[in-house]
């Protein structure tokens, strides 16, 4: 079917939109200047974009259409495979904690391995290999914390200044 905003919108002439009508924007490239974390940004993007070509593929019986997503998918299966090796190279480099320059001294190690429960009726993460064990990145054991250790107190905030209109304060007597 055609996407009627063709024809009411731009007269059937090409518009500057995704397949949903959202303008095209570079909000979804991903620039942060350290390689390792934006490959892998670029690996979750081409797992979901396979994913979606996938889910496609099975919904038609259109030969044509699923010969084209089917080189949609090997093509992100390649690009899948070329971002896990870029990964794979940095992280020889810099390691897979990211980024790699932070002096990890700095960081809280009471808290750098924890897993903290926020289930109030389960505690089935506890089985997870993220729960227990040493960490992929060899730089500690993971365990896991039944109760989510609360630090600091409840601030106490003014109310915002008359002029910015904000809610009347509600006080409980």
């Amino acid at each position: 079917g055609m996407n009627p905003q063709h024809a009411i919108v731009a007269g059937m002439n090409a518009r500057p939109v995704d397949s949903v009508g959202n303008p095209w924007m570079g909000n979804y490239i991903i620039s942060s200047g350290n390689l390792l974390a934006d490959f892998r940004a670029n690996l979750n993007a081409e797992s979901q974009g396979r994913t979606q070509a996938i889910r496609i593929y099975e919904m038609t019986d259109d030969p044509r259409l699923k010969d084209m997503l089917a080189v949609l998918i090997a093509r992100d299966s390649y690009h899948q495979n070329l971002w896990l090796q870029a990964i794979a190279e940095l992280e020889e480099q810099e390691g897979k904690i990211t980024p790699g320059s932070f002096d990890r001294k700095l960081e809280r190690e009471d808290i750098a391995f924890s897993l903290y429960n926020h289930s109030a009726s389960s505690e089935e993460s506890a089985e997870g290999s993220w729960a227990k064990g040493k960490t992929p990145a060899g730089d500690g054991k993971f365990k896991y914390e039944k109760k989510v250790h609360v630090e600091g107190s409840i601030p106490s905030l003014d109310h915002p200044h008359p002029s910015l209109h904000p809610t009347k304060p509600y006080f409980k007597k």
